[in-house]
């Protein structure tokens, strides 16, 4: 097992805090947020879709993403929809577990829609 904080004999702490259960600010994707986006893809579609209604045809894309960690890492993904809405999706991702990748009980939507992506739900 790779302990990514162990240099030789010594540990070492990690190069940035890293808060616990607090959420960071809202950031553009980077390729991990992508790939986790891409995990759990064909249930977050669905389920913004059933939410608010939408077809098939319309191309959901996150354009933020904000982490929180907790028991394992909370995504937060904000996604363009038609009209310049936008919705907050949360996949709850266990990077170590991997029975829970792709699972459509790791996602959710929130019900609100914002006309800002940079708008906070304030809960989920």
């Amino acid at each position: 097992m790779a302990y990514p904080y162990y240099s030789g004999a010594f540990w070492q702490p990690p190069p940035v805090a890293l808060p616990l259960g607090g959420t960071g600010a809202l950031r553009p994707l980077n390729e991990e947020d992508l790939n986790i986006w891409n995990m759990y893809e064909q249930h977050l579609k669905k389920k913004i879709q059933a939410q608010f209604n939408l077809s098939n045809y319309h191309h959901l894309q996150p354009v933020l993403v904000a982490t929180q960690t907790v028991a394992g890492i909370n995504y937060f993904f904000k996604v363009e929809l038609p009209y310049k809405k936008y919705a907050t999706v949360r996949v709850y991702h266990i990077p170590w577990d991997v029975s829970t990748h792709g699972k459509p009980e790791q996602v959710d939507v929130h019900g609100k829609l914002l006309d800002n992506p940079y708008e906070n739900v304030a809960y989920f």
